[in-house]
């Protein structure tokens, strides 16, 4: 006989000739209440299990379990039970109990329903906040703690992490999502933490000369094991990490004030990166809430040998040459860039451009000159440094635009280095004509590979930046599906002749109606486009 175990439900006993069934099947055979509000057919997750025991015994998952376990981002541990078939002993609960249950799961899409996985955690938060706002406009707390975000934010995301919250004065942020190596998420967040200092003095200048006040911050960091998901009502929830190692960071920010110290670390973080900082004071202290004594330590700074591979160092310096308002010319460099062809037509893609007086005199290029230039500094810069393997230009044209449309709030694109900077001795630069005939943006696109589709979307990067006339949007540095929303609703009024044509054929109009109606399609598919665009030359010939 096989036993499954319906945890708080009742235990059943089954010949094996039976195990024909899915668990879903046994399990209403055996009179418990299931809930399958699909019908058993995958369509739904009502009926999910947590596995407990004898997970070995589970057939895999099928395609229609595994299509909705990706959707919903179920761990190895919760399956279907519409779905799921047994071959042995198995120990397992109903998730979904009651009505009360069924209703929140009904709401629930593309959500992660709770991970468990290692990460940094950093809490920062300034000290003495209340004062200051006791004594200010509450215009000037708003707009100060707005500038002090957004600062302290861009040194987050420039080294991976995310920002969970904001909590008052306080900022949350986890590193190490996507990166599960420890020494990487740990070093991520101490140069992120030691950046967020630098940067509040160039913020406290500010404060100085226009309010009279300085802000001073405290920064925590731990590392462990912390439940992943999303939280809060399905209509405004919001992805976070809780458990001990959260609460653990919380205290350990607490504790720099008492211990006069700028950035405290944990025993755990320490441990894994101790070869890699500047250490100041060690020391064991009470955390709030806790038991017993938790040693913590002081970090001064970072070694040089903590400095990544070069790849990681140059995103790095490229990210902080990326002003906010100037989103719009990085990426317009990029698609610039890509417009090279040869003298008898061919298109040399990315690694056939840079290295052309074309690109920095022409005039369509007057724009990004600035761009341009930057990256033409940071190659010879990195060179007289004696760095090994400096990436290409093309690279790092390549690399930038992903960058900037990372931080107008866009698709993150993972850029990989290889592209080579070619010596082809001819080339010219063409761009798309600003015509009010479609076919013409169609036609020009179509020379360097890309569909109407394509099209769509690589006019659809305007909505970034600025034209002769004004920005193509009302927010021209946010990466957003504005411009799509805009040509439905006034036509284009504030664009150009070749956005506005996209109107003019029901196939792309449709297209632009599918966008403007779903940004996150948009962003999914800009972001293919935009691999596309800096790969694509490279993958043919190779």
């Amino acid at each position: 006989m096989i036993k499954i175990i319906f945890e708080n439900d009742k235990e059943v006993f089954l010949e094996p000739s039976e195990l024909n069934k899915s668990l879903l099947e046994i399990s209403l055979d055996a009179g418990i209440p299931h809930i399958h509000a699909c019908g058993g057919n995958a369509r739904c997750s009502t009926c999910r299990i947590l596995i407990q025991d004898g997970d070995e015994h589970l057939l895999p998952r099928n395609e229609m379990e595994t299509t909705l376990a990706l959707k919903k981002g179920f761990p190895e541990n919760v399956r279907l039970a519409c779905q799921t078939k047994t071959s042995g002993d198995v120990v397992l609960r109903r998730l979904v109990i009651d009505e009360a249950d069924k209703a929140l799961a009904s709401t629930f899409s593309d959500l992660i329903s709770g991970i468990e996985k290692p990460v940094a955690i950093l809490f920062s938060d300034i000290r003495g906040f209340t004062g200051f706002s006791e004594s200010h406009l509450p215009y000037d707390v708003i707009h100060i703690l707005n500038r002090y975000f957004y600062r302290m934010g861009d040194k987050v995301l420039k080294y991976g992490g995310i920002i969970d919250k904001y909590i008052g004065d306080g900022l949350m942020a986890i590193f190490g999502l996507e990166d599960p190596d420890p020494l990487r998420a740990n070093l991520n967040a101490i140069r992120s933490a030691l950046e967020m200092r630098a940067e509040l003095e160039s913020l406290n200048t500010y404060l100085q000369n226009h309010l009279g006040s300085e802000f001073e911050i405290g920064i925590g960091i731990n590392y462990g094991t912390a439940i992943l998901g999303k939280l809060g009502h399905p209509l405004n929830m919001s992805f976070t990490a809780i458990g001990d190692t959260v609460n653990s960071a919380s205290r350990i920010e607490t504790t720099t004030k008492k211990a006069d110290a700028k950035i405290l670390i944990s025993q755990k973080v320490y441990e894994s990166v101790k070869d890699r900082i500047q250490k100041g004071r060690s020391f064991e202290t009470k955390l709030k809430g806790k038991t017993g004594n938790y040693r913590v330590h002081e970090v001064l700074g970072t070694k040089n040998n903590c400095e990544g591979s070069v790849w990681q160092e140059t995103g790095y310096r490229i990210w902080d040459k990326i002003d906010p308002t100037e989103v719009g010319a990085w990426l317009r460099m990029v698609f610039h860039a890509a417009s090279i062809f040869s003298a008898d037509g061919e298109w040399l893609g990315l690694e056939g451009s840079i290295r052309f007086p074309t690109i920095m005199n022409d005039e369509n290029n007057r724009g990004v000159a600035k761009q341009i230039e930057e990256i033409i500094h940071l190659k010879e810069e990195m060179e007289e440094e004696g760095r090994k393997n400096v990436p290409s230009f093309a690279d790092m044209v390549a690399l930038s635009g992903a960058l900037a449309l990372q931080k107008a709030g866009g698709p993150q694109v993972h850029i990989l280095p290889g592209r080579q900077d070619s010596n082809y001795p001819a080339g010219r630069m063409l761009m798309p004509v600003d015509s009010p005939d479609v076919k013409d943006s169609l036609n020009y696109f179509s020379m360097m590979g890309f569909s109407a589709r394509d099209t769509v979307l690589l006019l659809g990067v305007h909505t970034l930046g600025w034209h002769s006339k004004g920005s193509f949007t009302e927010t021209p540095n946010i990466f957003n599906n504005h411009y799509f929303r805009d040509l439905l609703l006034d036509g284009g009024a504030r664009m150009l002749a070749s956005d506005r044509a996209l109107l003019g054929s029901e196939e792309t109009k449709r297209m632009v109606m599918e966008y403007a109606l779903n940004e996150s399609l948009f962003f999914k598919d800009f972001q293919g486009l935009y691999q596309r665009l800096v790969e694509q030359k490279r993958l043919e010939e190779s």
